[in-house]
């Protein structure tokens, strides 16, 4: 079992202080420290010890790595799904950047049998209110899944969900414009017809145009339907 005194001595060593103040510009809306520990070691640290996920997830913390470091663990622990669900919801909670979150989100693991129950779990942080955890299920539904019954579902969450929190919109913009690398023509529809905000459809489509997956003809298709929508 890892001691934080003996983490916060590896990390301070890991540390450069460069990149810890380009670090907390970009990951601004973290109340907590940042130490300037690069993303690789800070995976590689959290795997070593992944066995422990509990045991780490339950350490005091005061830094934006030591957060990392809890997440990545939980998502690689080897253990079912039913177990690193209650951590999963805890760590979600716990999220005050997009940074903690799009990194927690890119290493949650499960079997094909967990599935099922993953994407209950993700519909779930969806619709909660909290704009951090609203996004992990964004992330994770967007991220794990590409089945169209589940892009419509996804879709259709998209049109009931609060507008007006940035990251939870970025998130949405970015789940639209994923999936209009698969289907296209649903995208297109969705946006033309969804009631979501046009500020939202605005960063959709310039997401999509970002793409070098899409084809020109549907970034003009969907640059020319959201632009008839301002």
């Amino acid at each position: 079992m890892i001691e934080r005194e003996k983490l916060l001595v590896e990390l301070e060593s890991l540390s450069e202080e460069k990149f810890r103040i380009f670090n907390e510009k970009i990951v601004h809306t973290s109340k907590y420290r940042v130490i300037g520990v690069r993303m690789p070691d800070l995976k590689a640290i959290a795997k070593e010890h992944r066995a422990d996920y509990k045991e780490i997830f339950e350490l005091p913390y005061d830094s934006f790595e030591e957060i990392i470091i809890k997440g990545v663990a939980v998502g690689f622990a080897d253990a079912p799904l039913c177990e690193k669900e209650p951590y999963i919801i805890r760590y979600a909670e716990m999220i005050d950047n997009w940074a903690e979150c799009d990194c927690f989100c890119s290493c949650i693991k499960v079997k094909k049998s967990e599935e099922d129950d993953l994407l209950r779990l993700a519909e779930g942080l969806m619709y909660r209110k909290e704009e951090f955890v609203s996004r992990v299920g964004t992330v994770l539904m967007f991220s794990k899944f590409s089945d169209e019954p589940t892009v419509r579902k996804a879709l259709a969450i998209y049109d009931r969900l609060p507008s007006g929190e940035y990251y939870r919109d970025m998130a949405v913009a970015w789940g639209i414009s994923v999936y209009c690398v698969r289907y296209p023509q649903l995208i297109v529809k969705y946006l033309e017809h969804s009631p979501i905000s046009i500020a939202v459809k605005l960063a959709a489509a310039q997401k999509i145009r970002d793409s070098r997956r899409i084809s020109d003809e549907v970034k003009r298709r969907v640059t020319d339907t959201v632009n008839l929508q301002r």
